[in-house]
């Protein structure tokens, strides 16, 4: 018995070492993400995403060669990944990482207000939400959560040291952490805001003078605009501000909005992580009173980030879970309380959506294998007339050869009319642009699952490969939310 007592001091020192949580949540997070690795089609986003990344390679610019909304942040992951490896696996290991590191972060927060296991379950059960919260792969909070949350635990770190009128290299640090993650995901300013609120704040109650407190204050705003205004000095200096300008702002201003069908998906999204907002919300309740202000002003500044842009998609609340997982870590270190209720919110996250979907990748990847030998087969090859993917997976580029023919190579940026000229360019202008070049293969779906479509290119695209092409091959294609019927229209006539 005396043995027993002896063992089990030691063995929570090993528990809460940043090396032992780091692998046993690394583990985790490979047993959860297994069934999606390989697979060439997890879901439209992340794959256009490696689209992008693949022709950045061959000297495509963001916003001028293919555009879209997104912070050239993220699609700079996605070329450094597609540096190494163009295959679907390099961002899978690479998303797997990076939530395995999200989660060792949220264990290190946790730690100064709960003991080991507590810590440790709230970064376990980061892993397990992401899947019904459509964060399996490689979409973007998969990679900023890390920076986000490795900013919030140097501003923990920095805190001390700034209230008793020190410096510290921790601050600066982590306004740069969060100025990184604003060009992953704009929304990530309001939590990056919030991190630069506490330091002055802690500053503030220093015994430093006010100047110093606002040359400090200066210097970490400037920390984190400093990646988004380098993004933008290059676009200006290469000629094209214009581009970036219009897909960071008037873009996003522009496209339309749905309230009825977002007010929906709002009350859905509320449902499906409510279980994750009654743990943290008594988590917080069971902190000391001075221990509270600093999650709960965290958890308003992702809530605002989350309500900043009103579409309520599940994967909207991935930078939520992060908050919500530190902060629900007290209840979680109540001993077998603590244990059962992890255990039932991990149950609640597999039943609302599971991460084992064995086989799935493997007929995937032979699916876009056989659509991609069907297309070059075809007519639609770099060497013949090309390929066009009208509401289709971007990915049949890169995978067939071929470069873009259009900057709007995303699935809905020709086809959806809520889309319809929102980027800098007109949308069946493009269309027509792109069909006068006479493509040698077209990829056409059944029925455009993203609508309603845009009826001018929908008709466009029809009367040409009624008129050019004959159907070659007709898949059904699943990713893992939405699934296709794909049409391979190939040896179209000029």
């Amino acid at each position: 018995m005396a043995t027993i007592e002896a063992e089990q001091p030691g063995l929570r020192v090993m528990a809460g070492r940043p090396l032992v949580q780091g692998a046993v949540l690394a583990l985790l997070a490979l047993v959860l993400r297994w069934s999606s690795f390989g697979d060439p089609d997890i879901t439209a986003d992340e794959t256009f995403y490696q689209t992008v990344g693949i022709a950045m390679h061959h000297g495509a610019l963001p916003y001028v060669d293919v555009w879209d909304r997104k912070p050239l942040g993220l699609f700079l992951v996605y070329w450094a990944i597609t540096g190494i490896s163009a295959a679907p696996l390099a961002y899978q290991l690479a998303a797997t990482a990076s939530a395995a590191g999200t989660a060792l972060v949220i264990a290190r927060i946790a730690m100064r207000w709960t003991g080991t296991r507590g810590a440790l379950l709230a970064g376990a059960l980061y892993l397990v939400w992401l899947t019904p919260l459509f964060g399996f792969g490689g979409q973007s909070p998969v990679f900023y959560n890390l920076l986000v949350a490795g900013a919030a635990l140097l501003v923990l770190r920095a805190q001390p040291r700034l209230e008793r009128g020190g410096n510290s290299p921790a601050a600066s640090l982590a306004m740069v952490l969060a100025g990184c993650a604003i060009t992953i995901k704009t929304s990530a300013l309001f939590e990056g805001a919030y991190f630069g609120l506490v330091l002055i704040a802690a500053t503030r109650r220093s015994p430093e003078p006010l100047a110093w407190l606002m040359a400090r204050a200066a210097r970490w705003a400037m920390l984190g605009a400093a990646p988004t205004l380098l993004i933008a000095l290059y676009y200006a200096a290469v000629g094209h501000w214009g581009e970036w300008w219009h897909a960071m702002v008037i873009a996003n201003l522009a496209k339309g909005g749905d309230w009825a069908s977002s007010s929906l998906r709002l009350v859905l999204l509320w449902r499906l992580i409510m279980p994750m907002v009654l743990a943290a919300a008594i988590g917080l309740a069971l902190l000391p009173r001075q221990s509270r202000s600093f999650p709960a002003g965290w958890l308003l500044a992702a809530l605002i980030g989350l309500a900043a842009i009103p579409n309520f998609y599940p994967h909207y609340a991935l930078p939520l879970l992060v908050v919500l997982c530190a902060c629900a870590a007290p209840l979680l270190g109540r001993g077998w309380l603590g244990i059962g209720i992890a255990l039932a919110l991990a149950g609640l996250s597999l039943r609302a959506e599971t991460p084992f979907r064995p086989g799935q990748a493997e007929r995937s990847a032979r699916t876009f294998a056989e659509l991609a030998q069907a297309i070059r087969a075809h007519g639609g090859t770099p060497r013949t007339r090309g390929l066009l993917v009208y509401a289709g997976p971007a990915q049949l580029y890169p995978l067939t050869g071929n470069a873009l023919p259009t900057p709007l190579a995303f699935e809905t940026h020709l086809s959806q009319a809520s889309e319809r000229n929102v980027s800098h360019l007109d949308t069946v202008a493009e269309l027509r642009r792109v069909l006068a070049a006479r493509p040698g293969t077209v990829v056409v779906p059944v029925v455009v699952r993203n609508g309603p479509v845009v009826p001018e290119t929908w008709a466009m695209v029809n009367r040409y490969v009624h008129a050019h092409c004959r159907p070659v091959m007709q898949r059904h294609v699943e990713d893992w939310l939405l699934a296709d019927d794909l049409v391979v229209w190939g040896d179209c006539r000029g």
